[in-house]
């Protein structure tokens, strides 16, 4: 079985209307109980993640919070 790459990018929230966090996560694969990211109302952050992909190379984003957020996500490169 061939191993899937894990993603190294920067995840980055800004335009926050409330608090919340995010997970990013192999899609295929399902949520983790853990978060990459935590935000209050108005901040603009940035976390570097290292994400592990599902077999077709993707990853998703779990957005917990009440309000509209907008992500970046930069990748930065990847390893197997």
């Amino acid at each position: 079985m061939a191993a899937t790459p894990t993603l190294a990018a920067m995840l980055t929230v800004t335009k926050t209307a409330s608090g919340g966090y995010a997970t990013a996560y192999p899609t295929a694969v399902g949520k983790p109980a853990t978060s990459n990211i935590n935000w209050g109302p108005g901040d603009t952050l940035a976390n570097l993640t290292l994400s592990p992909t599902d077999p077709n190379g993707q990853i998703s984003i779990y957005n917990y919070s009440s309000d509209s957020t907008d992500f970046v996500v930069d990748c930065s490169g990847y390893y197997t």
